[in-house]
Protein backbone atom coordinates (compact mmCIF):
# COMPACT_ATOMS: atom_id res chain seq x y z
CA UNK A 1 0.00 0.00 0.00
CA UNK A 2 1.11 3.49 -0.95
CA UNK A 3 0.87 6.66 1.22
CA UNK A 4 1.00 9.61 -0.95
CA UNK A 5 1.08 13.70 0.34
CA UNK A 6 0.06 15.66 -2.93
CA UNK A 7 0.17 19.67 -2.37
CA UNK A 8 -1.24 21.51 -5.38
CA UNK A 9 -0.50 25.46 -5.70
CA UNK A 10 -2.30 27.19 -8.40
CA UNK A 11 0.15 30.39 -9.85
CA UNK A 12 -1.40 33.30 -11.20
CA UNK A 13 -4.85 33.21 -9.87
CA UNK A 14 -6.61 36.48 -8.99
CA UNK A 15 -6.78 36.10 -5.41
CA UNK A 16 -4.49 35.04 -2.18
CA UNK A 17 -7.08 32.62 -1.39
CA UNK A 18 -6.54 28.88 -2.72
CA UNK A 19 -9.58 27.05 -1.18
CA UNK A 20 -11.90 27.38 -3.92
CA UNK A 21 -9.11 25.52 -5.95
CA UNK A 22 -8.55 23.09 -3.19
CA UNK A 23 -12.01 22.10 -3.01
CA UNK A 24 -12.21 21.41 -7.14
CA UNK A 25 -9.15 19.34 -6.96
CA UNK A 26 -10.90 17.42 -3.65
CA UNK A 27 -13.55 16.63 -5.73
CA UNK A 28 -11.43 14.37 -7.95
CA UNK A 29 -10.46 12.62 -4.93
CA UNK A 30 -13.59 11.99 -4.40
CA UNK A 31 -15.12 10.66 -7.24
CA UNK A 32 -12.18 8.28 -7.42
CA UNK A 33 -13.02 6.93 -4.42
CA UNK A 34 -9.76 6.76 -3.13
CA UNK A 35 -9.20 7.24 0.61
CA UNK A 36 -7.67 10.63 1.82
CA UNK A 37 -6.89 13.09 4.42
CA UNK A 38 -7.07 17.13 4.45
CA UNK A 39 -4.46 18.53 5.91
CA UNK A 40 -3.49 22.25 6.24
CA UNK A 41 -0.44 21.80 4.24
CA UNK A 42 -1.60 19.48 1.53
CA UNK A 43 -3.05 16.30 1.54
CA UNK A 44 -2.66 12.25 1.94
CA UNK A 45 -3.92 9.61 -0.51
CA UNK A 46 -4.15 5.89 0.53
CA UNK A 47 -3.97 2.76 -1.50
CA UNK A 48 -2.70 1.06 -4.52
CA UNK A 49 -0.23 3.12 -6.30
CA UNK A 50 -1.43 2.25 -9.25
CA UNK A 51 -4.65 3.79 -8.51
CA UNK A 52 -3.48 7.16 -6.98
CA UNK A 53 -1.16 8.21 -9.79
CA UNK A 54 -3.91 9.01 -12.53
CA UNK A 55 -5.72 10.80 -9.90
CA UNK A 56 -2.61 12.73 -9.60
CA UNK A 57 -2.84 14.18 -12.89
CA UNK A 58 -6.63 14.68 -12.46
CA UNK A 59 -5.79 16.48 -9.77
CA UNK A 60 -3.65 18.63 -11.56
CA UNK A 61 -5.07 18.78 -14.27
CA UNK A 62 -8.68 20.23 -12.84
CA UNK A 63 -6.92 23.72 -11.55
CA UNK A 64 -5.90 24.07 -15.72
CA UNK A 65 -9.72 23.72 -15.83
CA UNK A 66 -10.66 26.14 -13.19
CA UNK A 67 -8.67 28.89 -15.56
CA UNK A 68 -5.60 28.56 -13.97
CA UNK A 69 -2.26 29.53 -16.62
CA UNK A 70 0.23 27.72 -14.22
CA UNK A 71 -0.17 25.07 -11.56
CA UNK A 72 3.06 23.64 -9.39
CA UNK A 73 2.55 19.90 -7.72
CA UNK A 74 3.91 18.67 -5.68
CA UNK A 75 4.50 14.58 -4.43
CA UNK A 76 5.92 12.47 -2.16
CA UNK A 77 4.90 8.91 -1.97
CA UNK A 78 6.08 6.24 0.82
CA UNK A 79 5.27 3.03 -1.11
CA UNK A 80 5.52 -0.06 1.28
CA UNK A 81 4.94 -3.55 0.21
CA UNK A 82 6.34 -5.61 2.60
CA UNK A 83 3.30 -5.29 4.86
CA UNK A 84 0.09 -2.82 4.66
CA UNK A 85 0.46 0.28 6.82
CA UNK A 86 -2.19 3.00 6.28
CA UNK A 87 -1.09 6.97 7.59
CA UNK A 88 -2.56 6.36 11.03
CA UNK A 89 -0.33 3.64 11.63
CA UNK A 90 2.71 5.30 10.88
CA UNK A 91 1.68 8.12 13.24
CA UNK A 92 0.62 5.54 15.77
CA UNK A 93 3.96 4.20 15.77
CA UNK A 94 5.59 7.52 16.33
CA UNK A 95 3.69 8.06 19.58
CA UNK A 96 4.12 5.42 20.86
CA UNK A 97 7.81 5.89 20.73
CA UNK A 98 7.19 8.86 22.57
CA UNK A 99 5.76 7.37 25.28
CA UNK A 100 8.35 5.06 25.68
CA UNK A 101 6.18 2.24 24.80
CA UNK A 102 8.53 0.83 21.87
CA UNK A 103 12.32 1.23 21.85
Amino acid sequence: MAIVEISIVPLGTSDTSLSKYVAKVIEVIEESGISYQITPMGTILSGQLAEILPVILKMHERCFEEGVKRVLTMVKIDDRRDKKVGPQDKVSSVKAKLEGREP
